[in-house]
């Protein structure tokens, strides 16, 4: 072989190399979407289940001081899914079809509340269901700072539209917190409040 053809041997070899990196970077990137895109729907996903158990959670205080809390803290809720759909669909995602299944029987499974079945607030249940509740918040704070983290690096996100998500959870978490706080003494010391 010839040093002309050597040198064009390895000319071929490192475009061939080139174009695999690309196509492996490329690939990177797609696997990166696609964790993604889950990630943000399996949080739409639970977010139904969420709602369902703030709306169930207003009824076990249904004709207390605190119904109305819970009840405002289920509209934000919906707010809340309703603004991670918008951000979904605007990084160009869409929800998984066996997801949207899930979703829809979420939807229409009615107000079941299989944290506290009996919708009782004397016992230890309904202190089970406050902190459920609070811990689901919880896991959406956590979302919000993943993003958060994630517009460092990606000028998709809007930094003011996710910290304000990230205040309006904390703030939930607070309310929660609040009816807890309130509440804990006639569930476990009655009598002595």
């Amino acid at each position: 072989m010839t040093e002309q053809q050597r040198s064009a041997e390895d000319d071929r070899a490192d475009h061939h190399r080139a174009d695999h990196h690309r196509t492996d970077h490329h690939s990177a990137d797609d696997d990166a979407h696609d964790h993604l895109a889950a990630y943000l729907n399996e949080h739409l996903l639970a977010s139904e289940g969420g709602l369902k158990a703030f709306d169930a959670a207003a009824g076990t205080w249904a004709g207390t001081r605190h119904e109305q809390t819970l009840r405002a803290l289920a509209d934000e809720i919906a707010r809340d899914r309703k603004d991670l759909a918008l951000l979904i669909e605007r990084l160009g995602y869409r929800p998984a079809g066996w997801k949207r299944l899930l979703t829809l029987a979420f939807r229409t499974g009615g107000s079941a509340n299989p944290v506290n079945v009996l919708r009782m607030r004397g016992g230890s249940m309904a202190q089970l269901e406050l902190d459920v509740l609070t811990g689901m918040v919880r896991a959406k704070v956590s979302m919000w700072d993943a993003l958060l983290t994630l517009a460092e690096d990606d000028p998709r996100f809007e930094v003011r539209m996710l910290e304000a998500l990230r205040r309006r959870a904390e703030q939930q978490i607070t309310e929660l917190q609040f009816v807890a706080h309130e509440t804990v003494r006639e569930r476990f010391l009655p009598g002595r409040h």
